[in-house]
């Protein structure tokens, strides 16, 4: 827990994210570090994290190697500007790249076009 104090979380909002996810307290400061750092790569700054972090502290205890799939896939289907969607909706980070993928194929075949596709990602998926 360390790190988020380091990063700028008062005890209170630690506490309140521990609340609403109780085994944030058996991720490693290393594993947090890294979820950060995924974050940081996407263009995410420090408020867009801490957004992240406070309304979905689920996030704090996905796996690393699970995140960055997610975001590979997010980049492959043309999605830009991440740091946006992420701080829009967090709840996509607690996604499977593979459901993701299975969510698209869905919707496109019923006929969405790729257009639609990032239209239906960036303001109506809700996971």
């Amino acid at each position: 827990m360390d790190v988020l104090i380091r990063f700028g979380f008062t005890i209170d909002e630690i506490k309140n994210m521990m609340d609403a996810n109780d085994e944030i307290d058996t991720v490693s400061d290393k594993d947090i570090y890294d979820l950060i750092e995924i974050l940081e790569k996407v263009g995410c700054e420090n408020h867009h994290i801490k957004n992240i972090f406070i309304c979905n502290p689920f996030y704090l205890t996905r796996n690393v190697n699970d995140v960055n799939n997610l975001i590979k896939k997010l980049y492959e289907i043309g999605l830009s500007s991440l740091y946006m969607l992420l701080d829009s909706n967090p709840y996509l980070l607690n996604m499977k790249d593979d459901e993701l993928e299975r969510i698209l194929q869905e919707k496109q075949k019923e006929g969405l076009s790729k257009e639609e596709l990032l239209d239906f990602i960036n303001y109506t998926i809700i996971y």
